[in-house]
């Protein structure tokens, strides 16, 4: 991990990953095998943190920028990077499981892109606060 400033918000992050994978891990005891898919729902939850660890440097980075131009470039080229990367993945796992398709876990996914998603909005938040402060 790194010190400072950066440290603190990739943190959060990496405790987040580690906690969902936890509750994953334990939650899928309690369904039934034709319920949810949590391999599904693991995999979606590493992608998630690995474009979420990218995305917030991104937009970390966007804050430090005096230029207004790169600012925006770093702060949508950010969101950008998700959305075609999440899409894609969709994508690879609709067309391999056409017929197998765990409406479930893709919705669970769904709501993992939120919970990082709103993990990192509030860190860059917290941390342009910092820095204008």
């Amino acid at each position: 991990m790194q010190k400072g400033i950066f440290g603190r918000a990739y943190s959060s992050l990496f405790y987040l990953f580690l906690g969902l994978s936890a509750g994953l891990f334990i939650c899928q005891y309690f369904f039934t095998p034709s319920s949810i898919r949590f391999s599904v729902l693991q995999w979606g939850n590493l992608l998630l943190f690995l474009i979420g660890w990218v995305s917030l440097r991104m937009s970390l980075q966007a804050l430090h920028h005096k230029n207004v131009q790169v600012f925006l470039r770093l702060v949508y080229g950010s969101f950008l990077m998700k959305f075609f990367v999440l899409a894609i993945a969709a994508c690879i796992y609709i067309f391999v499981n056409k017929k197998d398709i765990n409406k479930p876990a893709l919705f669970g996914c769904f709501g993992l892109y939120f919970i990082y998603t709103f993990l990192e909005v509030r860190t860059v938040m917290k941390q342009s606060k910092n820095t204008h402060a």
